[in-house]
């Protein structure tokens, strides 16, 4: 029987997937001085989608290293990393200030289905990769604070995505098995650290992802959901065929 879901949050509650994106994006053209076009990082980011900051940075890095280390004049890969952070956050947190922008990019259909399975007395949790001061203040935004009975960031773990410790701390938390939780994500980390925290999962797929989503060929077509009008359906139909 499932008791509890899981929602991973960038790309599954809210579209930030591809504002987290464009920061990054933005930071490296303006680290390498309009060198690298935003849309470089853009069409290569697809890979990161579900990292940890730190994993996102470092593959960045790799891919763009020539660039950044010439205009920053830095061999040290620290620190053009941490500047790479630096920049990013600093236009991050702009685009967070700006709650008109975020609201365009709400998911209402996986909404509707946390909204739904809290008024189904489910246990609900936020896993995500976002860190705490991020997390909060997008579900403030989104308004599911309270329906929320825990959320997990990258400040509770020791490994990202897709090490499967979020998940597993989710279910020790709420003194749960893995075939009791049920989770939705976005991404191929997601769904990769979902499959092996012995959890059933449902893609959500969008844009950025649903590409990767696909040809990894994690799922089977039943729990990857591109027509999201049907997700709730689906879930349920899923659930009640556990009960």
């Amino acid at each position: 029987m499932i008791k509890a879901l899981i929602f991973d949050l960038d790309g599954t509650l809210i579209q930030t997937e591809v504002l987290k994106a464009t920061s990054y994006a933005q930071a490296i053209q303006h680290l390498t001085q309009n060198t690298i076009q935003e849309k470089q990082v853009l069409d290569i980011f697809g890979k990161y989608v579900g990292l940890s900051r730190e994993k996102v940075v470092e593959g960045l890095y790799e891919e763009f290293s020539p660039e950044l280390e010439y205009h920053l004049n830095s061999k040290d890969s620290t620190n053009v990393k941490e500047q790479i952070i630096k920049k990013r956050l600093s236009i991050y947190d702009e685009i967070l200030k700006d709650e008109v922008l975020l609201s365009r990019h709400f998911c209402p259909f996986t909404l509707k289905l946390l909204h739904t399975a809290y008024s189904e007395k489910l246990k609900i949790v936020l896993a995500t990769m976002s860190h705490l001061p991020q997390a909060k203040r997008m579900t403030t935004i989104l308004g599911i604070t309270d329906k929320l009975d825990l959320i997990l960031t990258r400040d509770d773990v020791d490994k990202g995505k897709p090490n499967p410790e979020i998940y597993l701390k989710a279910k020790n938390t709420l003194h749960l098995d893995s075939d009791e939780c049920l989770v939705i994500e976005d991404s191929v980390n997601g769904i990769k650290a979902g499959i092996a925290a012995g959890m059933q999962v449902f893609a959500v797929t969008n844009n950025v992802t649903r590409s990767s989503v696909h040809s990894y060929n994690l799922l089977e077509d039943t729990y990857i959901v591109d027509t999201l009008e049907d997700l709730s359906s689906r879930v349920f139909a899923f659930i009640n065929a556990k009960s």
